[in-house]
């Protein structure tokens, strides 16, 4: 995974889109990689963290994600594809 790279992440069913801004080899000594994502109209999502932050009195917010939680795909392809159904 590349600073730049285009990716989408599901959390409860809330689709999210964004480009990955930082990349953490190893960082938590797992052998996994991890980034960060600047996350685009995330709206829905903050007032889902939101809502699970009140109930449960806990910080569920997250900044950083491992690269198997993060599906990178073709933005181009993915605009064509999703015009077509409109």
């Amino acid at each position: 995974m590349k600073i730049g790279t285009v990716v989408r992440n599901e959390y409860q069913g809330i689709l999210r889109f964004g480009k990955v801004s930082k990349v953490y080899p190893n960082h938590k000594g797992d052998n996994w990689t991890w980034c960060e994502v600047d996350w685009v109209d995330d709206e829905v999502y903050k007032n889902a963290i939101a809502h699970r932050n009140s109930i449960t009195s806990l910080d569920h917010s997250r900044n950083i994600y491992r690269v198997d939680e993060l599906n990178q795909f073709d933005l181009n392809k993915t605009i064509n594809t999703l015009v077509k159904l409109k």
